[in-house]
């Protein structure tokens, strides 16, 4: 067993706000380049961009939540997720179930999957700028998704318990876990 605390040290938890922000710039750059590269961008202002790409992600970071809410009552037969604001940043959790591998990485991967996929067909047919900054706004967002998701690529984890603090990555199932601690 061994657990990933994020939310606990501030001063990783701000290390990972500023790379956020760094794959946030990188995605708009290289979006705006795809973008131009097959089609006519309708440009807004600087201003603009920012504001419905702030405002448009509060609205997708609700759905990006509300999606992994269902997953977790799915995989966990009902149980209800807890959310919790942590330095600005919305998160939903599920103490005390245990998730294997595979529908842990389903639960962290489908908003990201869903709402980038939406996106793009939404970029297809309404080619505004600002919808390259709510993609971008929201990759930054999964970012944390994707952290925890690296873990399940351990060939050791077993089971992951998505706690308030962070994660805990079981190497066998907890139950034995905790038979063992015991002894």
């Amino acid at each position: 067993m061994f657990k990933v605390s994020l939310f606990s040290n501030k001063k990783a938890l701000e290390r990972f706000a500023l790379f956020q922000l760094a794959v946030i710039m990188i995605t708009i750059l290289c979006s705006y380049k795809i973008a131009y590269a097959y089609t006519h961008i309708i440009e807004q202002n600087l201003i603009l961009n920012i504001l419905f790409g702030v405002i448009g992600f509060v609205v997708v970071a609700v759905i990006h939540e509300f999606i992994h809410n269902l997953l977790f009552r799915g995989f966990s037969k009902g149980n209800k997720p807890i959310h919790r604001f942590h330095f600005g940043i919305i998160s939903t959790h599920m103490p005390n179930v245990y998730f294997k591998k595979w529908q842990y990485a389903i639960i962290m991967l489908t908003p990201l999957v869903v709402i980038t996929t939406v996106l793009s067909i939404l970029f297809l047919f309404f080619s505004y700028s600002s919808l390259i900054f709510i993609g971008s706004f929201h990759i930054g967002y999964c970012l944390l998704d994707l952290y925890f998701v690296m873990g399940v690529l351990n060939n050791k984890v077993k089971y992951i318990e998505d706690t308030e603090e962070g994660l805990i990555y079981y190497t066998e199932s907890p139950l034995q876990e905790v038979q063992s601690e015991t002894k």
